[in-house]
């Protein structure tokens, strides 16, 4: 401890003598990290020391920081317990004590302090917040801090120390990372225990109206609790009327410029007070102060925001009366912000900015606080010393270069006709005929058909030049239209037609082909008996007798040349059965042809006897 005591009076930065102190102290220790046993006691050193210098700051009436200052040649020194904690920062931040020492002076010089030194204590640690904030030490030591400011929040009073508690709530903002769930309000809880207490009974002598006073301090009952007016309709209405008599009243007693720059806001800061008095004696000062309006109409907008805030379950949500009133209310709200002096519509634009930025807040806190942090990328070194070039290639990359190279030296190469040449079927098919044969010993995993492409490329040229090949893709699958020549004897016999198949088709469409032409010459035969029993029964008939004979063989001839729907059905289903039936209707057209020849001659003939 003594060796410590000497070494905080010593002159010059602690990195000249801060290791060779602890090593002194440490004996026999000669390295530059201590184990843990090492570094209890070290630590159980420190905090010793650090007590008795507290000690002696109170008996000798001075400040905590600024105890053992001295001024030598016109220049004041630092006092020795900031000495001491500059010591323990370096040997922290240099790794060679434990990194939480540092964390834990802190929290015991805090403790041992009242709130006027602790003011002081959190200056010095403001200024090394940046060392405090490395990784290194935050890992070690974050806790520690969060314990320690939250310690001197509850010290402090919410009233009368706003600016110290706002510098610690700053600090925290900038100590911990924004996706440090400790420091969230993750279920967005209200402080419920903020009770404003008002006069209830209306004092002797008094100059305002008693019932706007009251209507007043109670709408601070519904600020502080949001949540309770969303299932409560009967509060709900409470609140809307009470906030529309202090809105009429805002709006009946505007405030002027003159008014408005009488109160200097910037000014006041140093006295800025989070709650206002609540007397009826000052409701008539309270009225004219516009920093007073702002605060009560600042609230009523928190409040709306808060029932709009997007997220929320059914249950939660307002209703439809609800959103039309907050509507028109927070319009109202705007509008009087807007009057009031001074600078009112970029007070209202900054408001509104605040409350855009705090839903935003409210969904990340909605979404499971996922991290936001990027990591920053790491840069590999560059071997050699040099930094290799990429290339820079005309086109943009390697490809659609060469191949405007190959363009200069090809001029002719989109125009060639033996650029796009189309495979034979047995060249295609010879690696699937392959694989089909069991003599190969080619796996089933490794088989062509197992590839789509090919399969499907096969098809293709098989459709355009090989129809029969192509049929018998429906009953053996895609090896069954491989060409039978290039597939060996065993294998060729399960995908060639049987002859008893044969056979039958052949039987099936020499049968239709003799119906069909059975079928014609029945009508032909008969339009020709009509026409010789016509010719026999009166040779020398009149003009009359042979105009009917000729009605009655044009209807058969017309018959005859209009194919009836069965006909053209039997032709569609059958290639070769269509092939001969044409064949067939010439023949029948040549003697129709001669038909109506010898008719039309004898029509005419007729005519002109």
């Amino acid at each position: 401890m003594d060796l410590f005591r000497q070494a905080i009076l010593r002159p010059g930065p602690p990195e000249e003598f801060a290791l060779r102190t602890v090593q002194e102290a440490i004996k026999p220790q000669k390295q530059i990290k201590l184990v843990q046993d090492e570094n209890q006691l070290l630590e159980n050193i420190l905090r010793s020391l650090l007590q008795e210098l507290v000690a002696a700051a109170v008996q000798a009436g001075q400040k905590i920081m600024e105890y053992g200052m001295s001024i030598v040649d016109g220049e004041s020194s630092q006092g020795q317990i900031p000495r001491l904690l500059d010591i323990v920062l370096y040997l922290c931040e240099k790794e060679h004590v434990e990194g939480g020492m540092i964390f834990q002076l802190l929290e015991d010089l805090t403790e041992m302090s009242t709130m006027r030194n602790c003011e002081d204590i959190f200056g010095y640690i403001e200024s090394k917040q940046d060392i405090l904030g490395k990784p290194e030490l935050f890992a070690r030591g974050k806790l520690v801090m969060l314990r320690t400011c939250n310690q001197l929040l509850r010290r402090l009073s919410k009233a009368n120390d706003v600016v110290f508690c706002g510098r610690i709530i700053m600090f925290l903002a900038h100590f911990f990372p924004l996706s440090e769930r400790s420091a969230v309000n993750i279920k967005g809880v209200f402080n419920t225990s903020n009770e404003t207490k008002y006069e209830t009974q209306a004092p002797e002598g008094i100059s305002i109206d008693f019932n706007f006073y009251k209507t007043l301090w109670n709408l601070q009952e519904y600020f502080c609790n949001p949540p309770s007016l969303i299932n409560a309709p009967g509060k709900w209405h409470k609140f809307t009327s009470g906030l529309m008599i202090v809105l009429n009243t805002f709006e009946a007693q505007p405030l002027s410029d003159e008014e408005g720059n009488a109160h200097n806001l910037e000014d006041d800061a140093a006295t800025f007070n989070i709650k206002y008095l609540t007397s009826s004696k000052l409701m008539g000062l309270e009225l004219k102060d516009p920093s007073f309006r702002r605060h009560v109409l600042v609230q009523s907008l928190i409040l709306f925001d808060y029932l709009k805030a997007p997220g929320k379950s059914e249950k939660e949500l307002p209703s439809e009366a609800m959103e039309e009133e907050i509507k028109t209310s927070e319009e109202r709200v705007k509008k009087l912000l807007e009057m009031t002096p001074p600078k009112g519509k970029d007070f209202l634009c900054s408001i509104e900015h605040i409350l855009e930025r705090e839903r935003n807040w409210v969904w990340w806190k909605r979404d499971g606080c996922p991290p936001f942090e990027k990591q920053p990328i790491e840069k590999k070194p560059v071997q050699g010393g040099t930094k290799k070039r990429r290339p820079r290639w005309r086109l943009g990359n390697k490809e659609l270069s060469q191949l405007w190279k190959w363009a200069d030296q090809y001029p002719n190469a989109l125009t060639d006709t033996q650029r796009v040449c189309t495979p034979s079927i047995t060249d295609y098919w010879k690696p699937l005929a392959e694989d089909m044969d069991e003599s190969a010993g080619i796996e089933a995993e490794y088989h062509h058909k197992n590839n789509r492409v090919y399969c499907w490329k096969g098809l293709r040229f098989s459709a355009r030049q090989d129809l029969e090949g192509f049929s018998r893709f429906t009953e053996h699958g895609i090896e069954g239209v491989v060409p039978l020549e290039l597939l060996p004897a065993e294998v060729r016999a399960r995908y060639q037609a049987k002859p008893s198949e044969r056979t039958k088709r052949a039987k099936k469409e020499e049968t239709k082909t003799s119906a069909q032409q059975a079928e014609e010459n029945q009508i032909v035969t008969a339009a020709s008996e009509m026409d010789n029993e016509g010719e026999r029964a009166d040779p020398d008939a009149s003009v009359a007798p042979i105009d009917a004979d000729t009605r009655i063989a044009t209807v058969t001839i017309s018959q005859e040349e209009t194919p009836t729907p069965e006909d053209n059905q039997k032709q569609s289903s059958d290639t070769d059965v269509a092939q001969e039936a044409g064949q067939m209707e010439a023949d029948t057209e040549a003697e129709t042809g001669m038909i109506d020849g010898e008719t039309d001659a004898d029509v005419d003939l007729d005519a002109v006897g």
